[in-house]
């Protein structure tokens, strides 16, 4: 952050993107739940593989409680945020050329990287959360 950035904001204020914690999402068909359930099961898999995967972490009880909790938070967070950037405000290039007179583009890009992170997560969580909510219930 420079003191240009800090400036050009006060004269020509970007708009910056917002997290929201009350996610209204779209209902699938049942079909599409359950393959949605198949793949995110393996993608889970998938990570507890990832982090799993050495034989010396296979007798450590604490480290597969750590690393289970751990996907337990990171998929709960997942499922309750959704992150909006705002696309029109990523920089000079988007995304690859800072703006040095905005400091919101480095927000923006911030989000960005956020919503990536939290991508995968996203797509487990809310399918899993499908697949209980349109199966197991009725």
């Amino acid at each position: 952050m420079s003191i240009f950035e800090l400036i050009g904001e006060l004269f020509n204020p970007g708009q910056v993107g917002e997290i929201d914690f009350n996610d209204s999402r779209e209902t699938y068909h049942r079909k599409f739940i359950t393959i949605r359930l198949v793949i995110s099961l393996l993608l889970l898999g998938l990570l507890e593989y990832l982090f799993l995967r050495y034989p010396k972490h296979y007798n450590d009880f604490v480290y597969i409680l750590k690393v289970n909790a751990f996907l337990l938070i990171y998929l709960l967070i997942s499922f309750k945020i959704k992150i909006r950037s705002n696309s029109d405000n990523l920089g000079w290039v988007p995304f690859l050329i800072d703006n040095p007179f905005r400091i919101s583009d480095d927000f923006n890009r911030f989000l960005v990287v956020l919503k990536v992170l939290f991508m995968p997560g996203k797509y487990i969580s809310s399918s899993i959360h499908d697949f209980y909510k349109s199966i197991v219930t009725k």
